[in-house]
């Protein structure tokens, strides 16, 4: 707290309220009005959203009066997600087929694993051949349709055998209450530190809602990824403490960490962006059409 600001709003407001000699009463009233109008206020570092907003933006996202919402979607928007195309696959063979024997790992057979990875999103080291699909583990989006459809309650997992649940079998006959469900698995609960061994757990995952305004506000365009690292760690400078310097500079480390967590793993996967290289091996992040289908967007006047 800035303490020659408040005395100066104290001061103010007791001369306003023509106080001398203010209670214990009073001061609390004023520090109360002065806390409220700071949390209401404006921050350049939360691109114009104040403090109160970004407490929306983090812990409710999606909610009644979070300034990022869900849209209203078509069956055709639902197809175009990667990941919903995965679990939607998932599900209709747990219904198919009642259930199926998981590995002694607890993965998803491999006849299931490959089927899955056909209707998503291409891994460029499957399809290079360097990774052959062999199981769950050699692809990070089915292990994702597997994690979303155990988190959302989608599937049950008994005796070592993975069979529906009845919101799996219900939400799968209608496609846009599915992708609700994944979209907000995905950003309110889905772990994306999962498949990286990053020394902080909370880059990406603390403010997803906020990563979304960033591509709405500035992804019209394509930038490189460092454009979005740098506004993301200015909102959340403390997250740079939690890297431990390594190979590289801890700024560049954990540059990379938001990267991958954000735009490699979540986003890409579920049809928001896809990568193209620039000048210098610097990664440009390009935002798809679908983004705007999604979801809506609520700015601070």
């Amino acid at each position: 707290m800035n303490r020659n600001e408040i005395e100066k709003y104290l001061e103010e407001r007791m001369k306003e309220s023509g106080i001398s000699s203010p209670t214990l009463e009073d001061i609390n009233k004023f520090m109360g009005e002065w806390i409220q109008q700071k949390n209401h206020r404006s921050r350049d570092d939360f691109e114009g959203f104040s403090a109160t907003g970004m407490g929306l933006i983090l812990h409710h996202l999606l909610q009644a009066d979070c300034p990022v919402q869900l849209a209203d979607y078509t069956d055709l928007d639902c197809s175009l997600v990667p990941l919903f195309r995965q679990l939607k696959l998932l599900l209709n063979l747990l219904e198919k087929e009642g259930s199926f024997k998981l590995t002694q790992t607890g993965n998803l057979p491999v006849r299931v694993v490959k089927a899955i990875y056909d209707v998503g999103l291409p891994s460029s080291n499957v399809e290079s051949g360097i990774i052959s699909i062999r199981s769950e583990n050699d692809s990070t989006s089915v292990q994702m349709t597997h994690i979303a459809a155990q988190i959302s309650r989608l599937s049950k997992k008994q005796n070592n055998k993975l069979s529906l649940t009845k919101k799996g079998k219900d939400l799968l006959s209608n496609d846009s209450l599915l992708l609700t469900e994944l979209l907000t698995v995905m950003l309110t609960q889905f772990n994306t530190a999962y498949f990286d061994n990053d020394s902080s757990e909370n880059i990406g995952n603390i403010g997803k809602g906020f990563s979304l305004i960033l591509l709405d506000k500035y992804g019209e365009i394509d930038r490189p990824y460092t454009f979005y690292s740098d506004k993301y760690f200015q909102a959340f400078p403390k997250l740079l403490e939690e890297i431990t310097e390594r190979y590289m500079p801890r700024e560049k480390m954990a540059a990379l960490c938001y990267l991958f967590r954000i735009f490699g793993v979540l986003f890409e996967n579920l049809g928001l962006i896809s990568y193209q290289k620039g000048a210098f091996f610097e990664t440009i992040i390009h935002r798809h059409d679908i983004f705007e289908k999604l979801f809506i967007f609520k700015y601070p006047y």
